[in-house]
């Protein structure tokens, strides 16, 4: 640690495992004051936290993808030159950034990661019950918008795919896990960044960030940032475009309190992908380009197919700010408000109509936390998560339109139309760590309190096309049956962890958390109101469909090993989990003909084997990799609500989830050349519960190279890069939807985008 900081590689992962300024003594001021910079907590030099089952510091090492300092067990970092290599020439979706991780399978037909229509797999679980942070805390929402952040700005992401700490664990949901993005906050040293790609369908993006540095001995610092970017659809007709403007501020004030605020603005607009059936994924060479109709027949029911009625478009405003009060030495103070407005509007082909569901959200909350650090090796965490917001989900207000025989859209009617109250979320949380000698401890609990609304659906018979409030203006009849009572869901979220040095090279560590995640009120609700008729004549009210919906609780336990000696570095990693009052959506032909509901009788387990790895030859070649060995199957049969047959799922293998995968790569960097290139193998995975619907597995190679010209012209770094994407053009299923939660019916399936070839030259100044 002592190593001059100029020569440190751009991620040091120290004894929290948390990236950290190297020059922890204060920087000097204009005035040649030192600024007690380390006890602010800025977007880089984040505050004091608990260590997290880490002992001596590391450094990361420059050519490193996947972070391999001692963590807790089921836990990753992608560096920023993972980020890099891994988040796609867009650099834009967090998800894709992931692949390396293992356990974790991600899916999209876009080879850029724009488009929303993606999933991620982690340990059995799909994306509907993940928490995804921002610095900590669930700054985007649970439907609409896109991705917030251009990945140029994010320095790390953390993956827990095992216990989490509570004060990292905030969310409405995180019984599949936690993905954190951490911001790159502005630099002290002013400069310009720049990236300008191009690359196969007419893809381009453009990104600019400009840093003020150090404007004052006060210690302001601020950023700026633009990009845009579009792409075609490779499979069909549309295109997407995205543009996004982010900035960040870093103010001190005195030497105690600092103050960092993030602000982003993101609009997207683009044409979704069309999914295949089993049938046309079982032939992929003749549906591989299968999508929506390019030209209108003038016949309703094959016109709702037509690619421009099948799109999404979304504008997000969003902003969280920290304000840090360093009251003593190691004692701090946080406040992190936060707020994510939506404006998204989805219009898609729904049976002989084209659906039309409008998303606009406000979501506000904010944390507050004491965090302290003790001479003696005791870290503690104390806080309290708010959080307020409007639905959807679910829906308030969904219309259906059917077209007309000069293409345009008839309204035909409201499909639902209801008011909802705002959901709440109440959670105290604390987190206690200490070290004994080559011992180190941690433990904490939150108690996870979600208020679910008191929700109202209308008749809407006879009303005309219009806005949400136009309708209720109307003052329309409230269905009796579909009102739901105000409920509070409530869980105590426990987590604890040990790790213990044998010597400086191997040590062995233990972790168990319980996680959450929140009931499904939307489909319930949607499934209720579009069958109304079928329900009532059973005796089921909306209210007893709803009560039937328990919180999902999931209960994680890892044990790992880790040998970091001469280069090598080698983790295995065995897990295990369970879950409870898991959520299920099945059809019930006891109620009606595909009539389906979500209720909360299923239950699973997961075990299995992880292992990361890396080797690095010198300080210029090292390979690395990961694997995943896991059984991940439903504990029982399913029943049904109103008594029909069994749904037969004990131990078959819970979809879009592989027994099998592998991932390896390698970096060679020397005189400005950086060579990557990396392969992943994912097994087989079935589209439905009852394990009928088999996709192969297949194996994709990507290439990244890149070379600094900047020496050459005396400038900071100018880096031209050449990045291709399944390098040998394998035709392959990417996507599998649903995930673990819909045993309704069979899957829907979308293939991996064919060989994408990306151009791009950066330079920072």
């Amino acid at each position: 640690m002592a190593q001059d900081s100029t020569n440190l590689p751009p991620v040091t992962v120290t004894s929290d495992g948390q990236p950290r300024n190297v020059r922890q003594n204060g920087v000097t001021n204009a005035r040649g004051r030192t600024a007690r910079r380390s006890r602010q907590a800025s977007q880089r030099n984040q505050a004091p936290a608990p260590q997290q089952l880490q002992s001596a510091g590391v450094l990361a090492a420059q050519n490193q993808v996947l972070s391999t300092g001692p963590t807790l067990p089921g836990a990753s970092s992608v560096s920023p030159q993972g980020i890099a290599i891994l988040g796609g020439p867009a650099q834009t979706s967090f998800y894709q950034a992931l692949t390396m991780v293992p356990s974790v399978t991600y899916g999209s037909p876009d080879p850029y990661g724009l488009s929303p229509t993606r999933n991620i797999n982690i340990r059995g679980k799909g994306d509907f019950h993940l928490s995804r942070n921002i610095e900590g805390v669930p700054l985007m929402g649970i439907v609409g918008g896109t991705d917030l952040f251009d990945l140029e700005n994010i320095r790390r992401i953390d993956i827990y795919r095992g216990a989490v700490p509570s004060d990292q664990g905030l969310g409405i949901s995180n019984a599949t896990g936690v993905i954190n993005q951490l911001i790159l906050g502005p630099q002290d040293k002013a400069g310009i960044t720049g990236r300008q790609a191009f690359g196969s369908y007419d893809f381009y993006k453009t990104f600019v960030r400009i840093d003020t540095g150090l404007l004052n001995d006060a210690g302001t610092q601020a950023f700026i940032s633009g990009s845009n970017i579009g792409a075609d659809k490779w499979t069909g007709a549309g295109d997407q475009r995205r543009q996004n403007v982010t900035f960040g501020l870093n103010q001190n004030f005195g030497d105690r309190v600092t103050l960092n605020v993030n602000a982003v603005y993101n609009k997207y607009n683009g044409n979704n992908f069309r999914a295949l059936t089993y049938a046309q994924a079982s032939d992929l060479k003749n549906n591989y380009r299968f999508d929506y109709n390019t030209v209108l027949t003038g016949v309703s029911a094959t016109d709702v197919n037509y690619y421009k009625f099948n799109q999404i478009s979304s504008e997000v405003f969003a902003t969280i700010a920290k304000l840090d009060y360093n009251f003593a030495e190691g004692q701090h103070l946080l406040f992190k408000p936060y707020y994510w407005n939506n404006n998204t509007t989805r219009s898609n082909a729904a049976g002989n109509n084209v659906q039309i569901w409008r998303q606009q959200n406000d979501n506000v909350g904010s944390v507050f936390e004491y965090t302290g650090q003790f001479p003696w090796g005791t870290d503690v965490v104390a806080g309290y998560w708010w959080q307020s917001m409007k639905p959807p989900p679910p829906p308030t207000d969904q219309r259906r339109f059917t077209v007309n025989a000069d293409g345009g859209l008839d309204f035909s009617h409201w499909q639902s139309l209801a008011k909802i109250d705002n959901f709440s979320v109440n959670s105290p949380y604390f987190q206690i760590s200490q070290k004994f000698g080559a011992t180190f401890l941690t433990g904490g609990l939150r108690y996870m309190v979600l208020g679910a609304p008191q929700m109202s659906y209308y008749n809407t018979a006879g009303i005309p096309d219009g806005t949400y409030d136009q309708a209720l203006a109307l003052n329309p009849a409230v269905y009796p049956d579909a009102v739901l009572s105000a409920r509070d869901y409530v869980a105590w979220l426990p987590n604890v962890a040990i790790r213990h040095d044998l010597n400086s090279a191997l040590s062995v560590s233990f972790s168990y958390g319980r996680r959450f995640g929140r009931p499904d009120w939307g489909p319930q609700a949607s499934n209720y109101i579009n069958n109304r008729a079928a329900f009532l004549a059973k005796g089921f009210t909306l209210q007893t469909v709803v009560d039937k919906v328990r919180a999902e609780l999931a209960d994680h336990f890892d044990a790992s090993l880790r040998f970091s000696q001469y280069g090598l570095t080698v983790i295995p990693t065995l897990f295990y989990a369970k879950h409870q009052n898991k959520q299920v959506k099945i059809i019930d032909p006891s109620i009606g003909p595909n009539v389906a509901y979500f209720q909360g009788t299923g239950s699973s387990t997961e075990y299995g084997f992880e292992l990361v790895s890396s080797y690095s030859f010198d300080d210029r070649f090292t390979v690395f990799g990961s694997a995943t060995l896991a059984s991940e199957t439903f504990d029982a049969d399913t029943p049904t609500l109103g008594g029909g047959a069994l749904l037969a799922t004990k131990g078959k293998q819970i979809q879009n989830t592989p027994q099998v995968m592998l991932n390896s790569g390698i970096t060679y960097q020397a005189d400005g050349l950086a060579i990557t290139p990396i392969v992943r193998y994912i097994g087989p995975r079935f589209g439905d519960a009852a394990n009928l619907q088999c996709v192969p597995g297949y194996a994709v190679a990507d290439v990244t190279v890149s070379y600094n010209l900047g020496s050459l012209i005396n400038i900071e770094s100018l880096t031209a890069s050449l990045s291709i994407q399944n390098i040998f053009d394998r035709q392959y299923i990417a996507q599998i939807s649903p995930s673990d939660i819909d045993l309704s019916s069979g899957g829907t399936y979308y293939p991996g985008a064919p060989r994408t070839v990306i151009g791009s030259l950066s330079a920072k100044f």
